[in-house]
């Protein structure tokens, strides 16, 4: 639907995203093409991702990715130091788990078959200590497990199981959205 040559008809799709009354309700102010990102996704297949900025009439200053299915923006200060290429991963694990958890083929309510337990303990194994699980999913068989900790007396938050997990100090700026997202977006870029 979006092709390289049609920046202005991506512009124009996160502004109407943007106005819609489920998000800001009125138009941006700016909306700024930055970049297309190409890759293969579990699920989706080849797909471009665009990347603008977007500024709101109320200063809000963001960035939101456009493409034929999913169109969806990161806000907030701590939100903005993220790495263009780290905010299209995350966006990349939202876009994967949105869909299912909307549609009930990802339970984030259920009784963990042991696997939690072992990974917490993995965990605490490795130094961390005042461990809080924030959120559960189970999709299929596999249960992840997103998490608030200290590691040495510092915040860390983080997701996974006993395959694969991320983990994301205080002073890195991708503590500020859920760590289940880079976990997710790793898993599901099959190549660039």
């Amino acid at each position: 639907m979006f092709g390289f040559g049609n920046k202005k008809r991506i512009e124009e799709k996160m502004a109407e995203w943007l106005a819609h009354p489920m998000e800001f309700g009125v138009q941006p102010e700016i909306v700024r093409f930055k970049r297309t990102y190409q890759a293969k996704l579990i699920t989706y297949g080849k797909v471009q991702i665009h990347l603008v900025d977007y500024e709101m009439p109320d200063g809000t200053i963001g960035r939101g990715f456009v493409n034929d299915g999913l169109t969806w923006s990161f806000i907030g200060e701590e939100v903005n130091s993220i790495k263009d290429d780290d905010l299209f991963i995350a966006y990349c694990g939202w876009a994967w788990l949105f869909p299912p958890l909307q549609k009930g083929t990802v339970q984030t309510n259920f009784v963990s078959n042991g696997e939690e337990a072992k990974f917490l303990a993995k965990k605490q194994g490795e130094g961390l200590t005042e461990i809080q699980v924030t959120n559960r999913y189970k999709i299929g068989t596999s249960e992840l497990t997103e998490f608030l900790a200290e590691q040495e007396a510092r915040p860390v938050r983080g997701a996974g199981d006993m395959t694969a997990e991320v983990l994301f100090t205080a002073d890195d700026p991708r503590f500020n959205l859920p760590s289940i997202y880079f976990l997710l977006g790793e898993q599901v870029i099959n190549e660039p």
